[in-house]
């Protein structure tokens, strides 16, 4: 067997069928590669939309692959790759190098950095695996490794292939051998009479359902935990949808003390906090706004648990939620749901909010939801959503559309609709042009506040936020795209309810106020300032110190 051909063998057997990138000379040889195997080629516009749209594919398929040449292409991907690795994403980097033969460290080959290895040395930065294959004997077993990392730990994998090796003769690699990941039975049982006496003890258990959940698709089981021991669910920012919200236990999502209101009081009042596969990063707690208890904490993650200050390694999530779904120990109890979403309509006057209202009327089984960072991002938390990707960690402008490309290949009975302000649209919004090119049909919606205007809400100062106004109705409509262009919370609906409708892609630009933000956007800047008025008055020898804390069990 050819190498190439074994490397994306396997990677189809996995879920990869389409690969995102860009040609380059020194990657050539892999697109002709590919050009005679079963997965697709896309192509995109920009390197970096190539790694956004193969980190989405991979969070809904469980592995993705971004396709980049050396030097200039791969090292344009870095951006994407990292949010990839901060994320938790699956996929696959496979960029070309050159020829093995005749290198000699005083070559100056085009797209050279430093040395050969300078771009396998960066990747090693923002990959669970990497290699830059050399051996032609061991490249199946090179590989084998670089895929049950990325697998093993839900991050980025990195394979370099020179030139002269996409080619070769491996022969016929035996069974890829996964190593045994071995689990600490001792441990579990050790971990699991914590869990259970706590729980058994507790007066107001609460579950935090974070984006692990998704990550090792345990989200059915998560809901038969929730509904056998009678547990209230929140989920995190990063875990939003990972528990449904339509469910009679769900208390909304939680943000520190940006997120619901009702969700933020029964996460921080919990004497026993259960957090499947959430983190607490600090746009998790609303920029540490929160004050969760260490001594309440059980923070239960892929690979090891957190029980308070006791730690269990090779105790992950799915040992524990088998084995809390497999046990008669816990009594089940039932609580009265206080909980009321909170339509952001309900405030009246902010066009932002109206958006995310019209949205939550949607049939959400019908739609796989993206969004970018700013108050697309802050927005999200209140859109009553199925499926919802972002970049709610890393945080990486351009995330919106080019994710849209990658979740409309993986779920085609999908139809994608991606959440973009202006600023990420400026970034990465020619993916519009591949989404037509390749049939996703897809609703692009940008807010348009002509500029950075969640960044000046937190307290950036207004020059540095204002952007060049564009014509993005007529940038999508010489992209092949339908472009509408809308001012009114009507206008909006009958323009959404139309895209929604007709096949194509659709840009819909919502011209808002600048002074308009979401009701998270608002509660995130009420809390900064109030810190800051505090932390003021502190320096100043007057009032207490700001009691805001964030007591992690990570």
């Amino acid at each position: 067997m050819r190498l190439a051909s074994y490397l994306f063998t396997r990677l189809y057997e996995l879920g990869a069928a389409h690969a995102f990138g860009i040609p380059g000379d020194l990657i050539l040889p892999v697109y002709t590669e590919v050009e005679h195997g079963p997965i697709r080629p896309i192509l995109t516009t920009h390197e970096p939309s190539a790694g956004f749209a193969a980190d989405a594919y991979a969070r809904l398929k469980g592995i993705g692959l971004a396709i980049g040449t050396y030097g200039a292409g791969a090292l344009n991907m870095v951006n994407a790759v990292a949010q990839a690795y901060a994320e938790k994403s699956p996929m696959v980097v496979l960029s070309g190098a050159p020829a093995l033969a005749g290198r000699r460290p005083e070559l100056l080959i085009h797209h050279k950095v430093r040395t050969f290895e300078t771009q396998r040395r960066i990747y090693e930065q923002l990959t669970a695996a990497a290699v830059a294959l050399e051996d032609p004997a061991r490249a199946s077993a090179d590989i084998d490794r670089v895929i049950d990392a990325v697998r093993w730990e839900k991050r980025p994998g990195y394979v370099e292939i020179p030139c002269d090796l996409v080619g070769v003769d491996i022969g016929e690699p035996s069974a890829a051998a996964v190593p045994v990941r071995e689990r600490d039975e001792a441990a579990l049982t050790e971990a699991m009479q914590e869990i259970t006496t706590r729980l058994n003890r507790s007066r107001h258990p609460v579950i935090l359902a974070g984006v692990e959940i998704m990550r090792l698709g345990l989200r059915d089981r998560l809901i038969q935990l929730a509904e056998r021991y009678g547990l209230p669910v929140s989920t995190s920012f990063m875990g939003k949808a990972v528990f449904p919200e339509h469910h009679s236990q769900f208390i909304g999502t939680y943000m520190g003390a940006a997120g619901h209101p009702y969700s933020h009081r029964m996460v921080e009042e919990a004497d026993c906090l259960l957090m499947l596969g959430a983190w607490l990063t600090d746009t998790e707690t609303g920029l540490f706004t929160s004050a969760i208890k260490r001594e309440a904490v059980i923070q239960i993650l892929a690979n090891d648990t957190v029980i308070s200050h006791h730690r269990y390694e090779r105790v992950g999530l799915v040992e524990v939620m088998t084995s809390l779904l497999a046990g008669r120990a816990i009594a089940p109890r039932t609580f009265k749901n206080e909980y009321v979403p909170e339509r952001p309509g309900s405030r009246g006057g902010s066009l932002i909010d109206d958006v995310f209202t019209e949205l939550s009327h949607l049939d959400d089984r019908r739609y796989v939801f993206t969004t970018d960072a700013g108050d697309c991002l802050f927005g999200s938390v209140e859109l009553n959503a199925e499926l919802i990707l972002n970049p709610g960690y890393y945080a990486s402008m351009g995330f919106g559309v080019p994710a849209a490309l990658g979740a409309g290949l993986a779920l085609p009975d999908r139809r994608p609709i991606a959440l973009v302000g202006d600023g990420g649209f400026q970034m990465t919004g020619m993916e519009i042009a591949t989404l037509v090119r390749y049939g996703v049909h897809a609703v692009v919606i940008v807010l348009n506040n002509r500029g950075y205007r969640s960044l000046e809400a937190l307290g950036a100062p207004p020059t540095v936020c204002e952007i060049p106004s564009w014509d993005y109705v007529a940038v999508a409509e010489a992209l092949g795209a339908i472009g509408v262009r809308v001012s009114t919370r009507t206008g909006f609906r009958s323009a959404l309810h139309a895209a929604c409708e007709r096949p194509g892609v659709t840009l819909i630009d919502i011209l808002v106020d600048p002074s308009d933000r979401s009701s998270t956007l608002d509660r995130l800047r009420a809390a900064i300032r109030s810190r800051r008025a505090t932390n003021d008055s502190t320096r100043n020898g007057s009032g207490s110190t700001w009691s805001g804390r964030l007591e992690t069990a990570a």
